[in-house]
């Protein structure tokens, strides 16, 4: 079904059958570009049109949209060197931007703008009230991937179209009690999450300190609105298990932002795999307000946006390489255990059922015995598509998986150019967290669904760092 979809899809975008494409005897956005570094906005609905399972909660088929709370979009930024070279980043208010749906994207904006696959990235806001495209046995979900695919196509498209002379700028701004590592430690010293998982009975404090770092990347255009992209790693998980579909904390910076300055915003969201915007703490929490969250993020972007600083825009590079991760097999002896609690919780939803059938086993949860039945189907190794981008002094990695946020620090800081920023949960969605050796450690809900080995995190942070080398 999935292939069926995304091949059909392919084929009517290339021949332009949705309406968003351009016509072919007219120049393309690329040939009628003005001269020197440029930059784009663009946008598109990609609001469900009607009940879809939502996703991110891993029980998603059985909480289905009855509402929108707000729209759903695809945002798009595309760049342009001197030497005509083009970078278009397409995110939309999606968990991830799925894969066979994102290889669709990618081939058809690499025949109607005239640039290499490898110069389109594709991720998603990681919204928790976004459509599961997964859960195809819901024909509504089946049938958003042409809404989907569409409005991604045409977003970057517009961008395209928009762009116009530019100078780009950035800045850091340190928030405080805006987003927690979510792994807390108990008053025995064991280390839960908010899944679960601790031995203690009380909270104490956390694993580490979150990074609290927003980033932010602006273009001052002729003639054209200010484009902001901020980038900050959280889950957006403020609302709950809501039934209203919603791009919820990448929407709320969004349009706190554009009421305060008159610009284009995009939202990145960054290394986020053990962290939340709001502690389990009571005394911590600054706000659980999304609204309010969204007025406080643009506070901190009021602080610095006149006074960033720029940045060089030379030449656009992409560097790529093929990561084979370790994959851990030392539990596959209970996949046979593991494959009926995860039957019965599929089923059913029952976790304490299910989770019966496992007593007395290291299983310790429904999705733990999910990964335990997925790693016993893995060969040794697994490959991780490790993408990178820069422009002049601005550079970025594109990542496929959920990296912690200290790993995430660590290739910030020791990138060698001015600023550099990870674009999460994109394209290729090839796998869920990777802990820090830290929280492989101590143990938990992120390490118990990790795919591979320990180590793997900081091996693949090394890798990151030569691309971005390689680069400079």
């Amino acid at each position: 079904m999935k292939k069926l979809c995304t091949l059909l899809l392919l084929a009517a975008l290339t021949l332009g059958l949705f309406g968003c494409g351009t016509d072919p005897e007219a120049p393309t956005a690329a040939n009628k570009a003005p001269k020197g570094f440029l930059a784009g906005f663009g946008k598109a609905d990609i609001t469900p049109l009607e009940s879809v399972p939502l996703d991110s909660y891993g029980d998603s088929s059985n909480r289905m949209s009855d509402g929108i709370k707000d729209y759903l979009e695809a945002r798009a930024l595309a760049v342009t060197d001197e030497q005509g070279e083009s970078l278009v980043f397409v995110v939309g208010d999606m968990s991830w931007c799925p894969n066979g749906l994102g290889q669709t994207i990618r081939q058809t904006l690499s025949q109607r703008l005239g640039i290499p696959e490898n110069h389109v990235i594709l991720s998603g806001t990681h919204t928790h009230a976004g459509v599961d495209y997964d859960n195809q046995e819901k024909p509504s979900a089946a049938r958003y991937c042409t809404l989907y695919v569409e409005g991604m196509v045409a977003a970057a498209e517009n961008a395209m179209a928009d762009r116009k002379p530019a100078q780009a700028y950035v800045a850091s701004a340190q928030t405080e009690r805006m987003n927690f590592v979510r792994r807390y430690v108990m008053d025995d010293g064991s280390v839960s999450t908010d899944n679960g998982g601790g031995t203690g009975t009380t909270l104490v404090g956390h694993e580490t300190d979150a990074d609290g770092e927003l980033q932010l990347l602006k273009f001052v255009r002729e003639g054209g609105k200010d484009i902001l992209i901020g980038q900050f790693q959280t889950h957006p998980a403020l609302e709950g298990k809501t039934t209203n579909a919603s791009p919820q904390l990448a929407g709320n910076f969004r349009n706190a932002i554009e009421k305060a300055f008159d610009a284009h915003c995009i939202y990145w969201n960054g290394a986020a795999g053990n962290i939340n915007p709001s502690s389990r703490i009571p005394d911590e929490v600054r706000t659980r307000d999304p609204q309010e969250w969204g007025q406080i993020m643009c506070g901190y972007v009021r602080e610095v946006y006149d006074t960033m600083t720029p940045v060089s825009t030379g030449p656009v590079r992409v560097a790529e390489y093929t990561f084979k991760a370790k994959v851990n097999h030392a539990q596959d002896h209970l996949a046979h255990i593991a494959s009926q609690v995860w039957t019965v919780w599929s089923q059913t939803y029952d976790q304490a059922a299910a989770m019966a059938l496992a007593e007395g086993q290291p299983i310790n949860s429904v999705y733990h015995a999910n990964r335990i039945m997925g790693n016993a189907q893995m060969g040794e190794t697994f490959d991780i598509y490790l993408h990178s981008w820069s422009f002049g002094d601005v550079a970025g990695i594109v990542l496929p998986y959920e990296m912690f946020d200290t790993n995430g620090m660590t290739v910030k800081t020791e990138s060698p150019f001015a600023k550099t920023f990870i674009v999460g949960y994109s394209w290729p969605a090839t796998c869920s967290y990777i802990p820090s050796a830290l929280g492989f450690q101590n143990g938990g809900y992120e390490p118990n669904n990790c795919a591979f080995v320990p180590g793997t995190g900081e091996e693949l942070v090394e890798k990151w760092l030569e691309l971005l080398n390689s680069m400079k």
